[in-house]
C-alpha cells in the first residue's frame, strides 16, 4: 500500500509542476480566404489516460492483493503456471533439438543424450523444490523409476526424497486454529516448532498434549507426533495437476510416442487418499489389525503407531523413535543384524500382497524406523515401525492369486506361467518377458534358469537397465496398458528390492526370493483350496474334486519343500562363508 500511496502523490505532484503547461493544447493559426481560424491541437490524452489509469491499476492491484484472498489465489495460480509451464516447454525443447541433430558417432550422440538428461534433470529439480507441494510428489515418483528411466533423472531427482521445504510456524499456527478450533498453546504442554520430518504433503511435530485434552496421559507421558498438511496444498492443489495436465499434454505433442501420462492419473486418483488424514488413519488401524495375530504372538516385528486423532489435515499418533531402515550405523550400534532385517520386511510385504491383499504401496527408507525391541519376548531383537499409511492399495482376489501365481512362475522359471499371468494382471501380449525383467531387475535368461536368488553382478544391472532404455517405447506401452494397481505394485517391488540389496550381505541374497516364494505358493494353495471347497459345498463330492484337491496341495508341499531344502542348504553354505571369514 505505501508504494501505492508513493506513486498516487507523484502523480498529483506531475500536474502541480510548471512543466505541465507543455502538456497544454498549443494554438495554430490556419489563414483560409483572409480569415483567421484559432484551433487546438489534438490533446495528448491518452498519455494522461494511460498514466491515470496505470496509476489507478496499481493502487487497485495492491489493495485486492492485500485485501483480497481470491485476487492473491489468482496471482500465486498464474506465478505457479508461469514457472512449471516454462521449465515444460524448455524441457520439451532441449530434448527436441538434441535429438533432431545429426552426430558424427554413435559416442557423440550417446553423450549429447546424457548431458541433455542431466540439463533437464536438473532444471527440473530447481522448479520442483520452488514449487514444492504435489510437484515434489511427481518428482519422488518420477525418482523411483530407476528401472526404466536415466540415471541423470532419478539420481538428480532422488534429492527430493529427504528434502522438502517446511511450512512457516505462522501457516502452521492458522491451519492448527482454522481446522481444529483451539491454538497450539491450547491443546499442548510443549511443542517442537522444528519438524522431526518434511515430506511433499506434510510435516511433522513432536508435542506433549496436555492432561486434560483427553481426561488421561498417554501411555508415552502425552507425547505425541503431530503431523500437519502443507496449509496451501489445498489452495493450488487442483490448479497444480490442471497445469501439470496441461505439461504433459504439450509434451505428448511435440512427441507423440511418449508413454508416461499414466503418472499423472495415479497421481490424480492417489492425491486425494494421501490428502486425507482420516483415511490414513483407517489404513494404519486396517494394517494394525490384519498383524495383530502375528503381533499377539510376538512372531512380528511390525508396529504401526497408535492414532490418537484425526481429521483431515492434523493427526495424532504415538511419537516413536528410530532411525531409517537404511541406516547401518545404527544397527550396527544396536547390534542389529542386517540382513535379518532384510528377511522380516520381505515376510511383512509378501503377507501384504499374497495373503492380506492390503498393500503399503511406498516403503521407501523414510517411510520406515527401526528401533530396539521393546517387548522381551518378541521374536526379533528390533522394531520396524511402518509410518505413512496415506497410499494403500487393496487388490482384489483375483488381482492377488494371479499375482501369486505370476511369482511362483517367476521363482520357477516357467515361462508358460509367466505369459500366462502376466496376460492375466494386463501386461499386452507377448511382453511378458520384458514385463518378467521390470518385476525382477533381472535378465530374461537368468530368470528362464530359475536363478532369481543368484547375486546380480554391476554388468547385469547396466544390461538390464539399459535393454529398458534401448525399448523405452515398449516399456511405456506395457505400463500405459497394466492396471494402476499393478503400476504401484511394480513400484513397490522395485522400492522393496533397492531396500534389500542395501541391507543384505552378499551370502543371504537368496532369502528374498525363497521368502516370496513360499507366500505365493501359500496363496496359491489357499485360493485353490477355497474354490475347490466352494465346489463340493454347490455340487457335492466327487474322484475328480478329490483329485484337484490333492494335485493343488501337493504342489503347494512340493513347492515349499524344494525353497525349505534349498533354504538350508544356502544357510550351511553362509555358515561355512561365514566361518571362513572369521578364520581370515
Amino acid at each position: 500500500m505505501a508504494n501505492s500511496r508513493l506513486l498516487l502523490q507523484n502523480y498529483k505532484h506531475l500536474l502541480r509542476e510548471k512543466s505541465f503547461s507543455r502538456l497544454q493544447p498549443k494554438i495554430s493559426i490556419h489563414n483560409y480566404s483572409n480569415a483567421a481560424i484559432v484551433t487546438p491541437k489534438k490533446p495528448r490524452t491518452f498519455l494522461k489516460l494511460m498514466l491515470g489509469t496505470g496509476v489507478i491499476a496499481g493502487v487497485a492491484g495492491t489493495a485486492l492483493y492485500e485485501t483480497d484472498d481470491r485476487f492473491r489465489h489468482v496471482i500465486f495460480a498464474i506465478q505457479r503456471s508461469g514457472i512449471s509451464t516454462s521449465i515444460g516447454v524448455r524441457v520439451a525443447a532441449d530434448y527436441k533439438w538434441t535429438l533432431s541433430k545429426k552426430y558424427s558417432s554413435k559416442e557423440e550422440e550417446i553423450k549429447a543424450k546424457k548431458e541433455c538428461d542431466q540439463r533437464c534433470a536438473e532444471r527440473v529439480l530447481i522448479g520442483l523444490q520452488k514449487l514444492g507441494g504435489i510437484y515434489v510428489k511427481l518428482g519422488q515418483h518420477i525418482s523411483a523409476m530407476a528401472y526404466i528411466l536415466p540415471f541423470e533423472w532419478t539420481s538428480t531427482l532422488s534429492a527430493l526424497q529427504d528434502r522438502c521445504d517446511p511450512s512457516s510456524p505462522e501457516d502452521i499456527e492458522a491451519l492448527f486454529l482454522s481446522d481444529y478450533g483451539h491454538s497450539i498453546d491450547e491443546i499442548f504442554e510443549e511443542f517442537d516448532w522444528k519438524p522431526i520430518g518434511v515430506a511433499s504433503l506434510a510435516q511433522v511435530h513432536k508435542a506433549r498434549l496436555r492432561p486434560d485434552v483427553n481426561g488421561v496421559r498417554l501411555g508415552n507421558d502425552g507425547w505425541v507426533a503431530v503431523k500437519l498438511q502443507h496449509p496451501r496444498l489445498d489452495e493450488f492443489c487442483k490448479v497444480d495437476l490442471g497445469t501439470v495436465s496441461f505439461i504433459m499434454g504439450y509434451i505428448k505433442k511435440a512427441f507423440p510416442d511418449f508413454g508416461f501420462d499414466w503418472i499423472l492419473q495415479e497421481m490424480k486418483e492417489s492425491l486425494p487418499q494421501e490428502l486425507n488424514f482420516v483415511h490414513e488413519a483407517s489404513n494404519a488401524q486396517q494394517v494394525a489389525q490384519n498383524f495383530a495375530q502375528e503381533r499377539a504372538q510376538n512372531q512380528t516385528s511390525l508396529v504401526i503407531p497408535d492414532i490418537v486423532w484425526a481429521q483431515r489435515r492434523i493427526m495424532f499418533m504415538e511419537f516413536i523413535e528410530g532411525a531409517r531402515i537404511d541406516d547401518l550405523a545404527y544397527m550396527k550400534e544396536h547390534d542389529i543384524d542386517p540382513s535379518t532385517v532384510s528377511t522380516e520386511l520381505t515376510e511383512i510385504f509378501s503377507k501384504m500382497m499374497f495373503l492380506h491383499g492390503f498393500l503399503h504401496c511406498d516403503p521407501h527408507p523414510g517411510n520406515v524406523l527401526i528401533r530396539p525391541a521393546k517387548d522381551p519376548k518378541s521374536k526379533y531383537n528390533f522394531d520396524l515401525v511402518l509410518l505413512d499409511h496415506g497410499l494403500y492399495r487393496i487388490l482384489t482376489e483375483e488381482l492377488r492369486t494371479d499375482y501369486a501365481h505370476l511369482w511362483t512362475s517367476l521363482i520357477r522359471g516357467d515361462e508358460d506361467g509367466i505369459r500366462k499371468y502376466s496376460l492375466r494382471v494386463g501386461c499386452r501380449p507377448e511382453a511378458h518377458r520384458l514385463f518378467a525383467s521390470l518385476l525382477t531387475g533381472r535378465e530374461w535368461e537368468t530368470i528362464e534358469s530359475a536363478d532369481l536368488s543368484s547375486n546380480r553382478t554391476d554388468i547385469e544391472v547396466q544390461r538390464v537397465s539399459g535393454r529398458a532404455k534401448n525399448f523405452l517405447l515398449k516399456v511405456a506401452d506395457i505400463l500405459a496398458r497394466l492396471p494402476r494397481v499393478v503400476l504401484l505394485l511394480l513400484k513397490t517391488s522395485d522400492l522393496l528390492r533397492c531396500l534389500d540389496e542395501t541391507l543384505r550381505d552378499s551370502v543371504t541374497k537368496h532369502m528374498t526370493y525363497i521368502i516370496m516364494g513360499r507366500y505365493c505358493a501359500e496363496a496359491v494353495w489357499l485360493d485353490a483350496k477355497k474354490s475347490l471347497f466352494d465346489s463340493i459345498a454347490t455340487y457335492g463330492i466327487s474322484w475328480n474334486v478329490l483329485k484337484q484337491l490333492f494335485t493343488a496341495w501337493w504342489e503347494y508341499r512340493s513347492l515349499e519343500f524344494g525353497l525349505w531344502a534349498y533354504q538350508a542348504r544356502m544357510s550351511n553354505w553362509e555358515r561355512l562363508v561365514r566361518w571362513k571369514l572369521v578364520q581370515a
